[in-house]
């Protein structure tokens, strides 16, 4: 079993704003019925400082034990994999795919960084969503995935660029560089728990496209690792409803 999982390609979900990776539990074990081995990175998102995530997310793809890890990111976790690239270049291998992320700022973090109760919702990871991310300069190839269905606490906050998600708008997730882009009919949240969105991240994971269908080669069933932070995301949630109709677009 571990000589099975040390040939397999690797995949690292990073979670969003508020969150705990918990929630990509279905994501990933739709993932491993691609032949992908999942692995959660826990991090705080109000109380540790993205610099500070994103070093111990570098330490963490060191330590696994595969020949190729790719990372996958959800919202304000697309932004801490960016980072990380920024301030340090992992040996091994990998594609990068996105969802929801906001490389252009987030319209509702610059709305809530207003109010004097900010600190307390934004937390740490102010600086990523109130800042801009204009192109991707790295050398693993960047894929996004976006949604187009408002349905979130975006509808609290005016001006929020249509279309969007509930959270965050399309063209808040563009980012000149990225190999391809894919807009799915789904909701901030609901991304996660699309059979489409699974589909189209093993994809490119698989070729760097969304164009082709990715390829089944589930993984024997395995037990979370003992050690801390080393977690194999082998159960997900039962059931969720796959995403609606699709909207292609070229890479910007």
């Amino acid at each position: 079993m571990p000589a099975l999982r040390e040939a397999t390609p690797a995949v690292i979900l990073v979670h969003g704003l508020w969150m705990t990776g918990l929630e990509m539990g279905l994501l990933a074990r739709r993932l491993q019925g691609y032949g992908f081995a999942c692995y959660r990175f826990p991090y705080s998102s109000l109380w540790q400082k993205p610099k500070n995530s994103a070093d111990a997310l570098a330490r963490f793809i060191e330590e696994l034990p595969h020949p190729v890890v790719h990372l996958l990111g959800h919202s304000l976790g697309g932004r801490v994999i960016e980072l990380m690239l920024s301030r340090r270049r992992p040996a091994l291998p990998g594609r990068v795919l996105t969802i929801a992320t906001p490389f252009a700022g987030s319209h509702i973090a610059h709305r809530l960084a207003r109010r004097p109760w900010s600190k307390i919702l934004l937390g740490a990871a102010a600086p990523a969503l109130l800042t801009e991310v204009p192109r991707w300069r790295h050398q693993r190839p960047l894929g996004t995935i976006a949604g187009d269905r408002g349905l979130g606490i975006g509808v609290l906050f005016p001006g929020l660029p249509r279309p969007h998600d509930g959270s965050v708008g399309l063209s808040e997730t563009v980012i000149a560089g990225a190999t391809a882009r894919f807009t799915v009919h789904g909701s901030h949240l609901g991304l996660l728990f699309s059979r489409e969105v699974a589909e189209l991240a093993a994809a490119f994971l698989q070729s760097g496209s969304f164009t082709l269908s990715p390829t089944r080669a589930a993984l024997p069933r395995t037990r979370p690792c003992e050690a801390a932070g080393r977690i194999p995301i082998s159960h997900g949630l039962s059931t969720a409803k796959g995403a609606g109709p699709t909207e292609r677009e070229s890479a910007g």
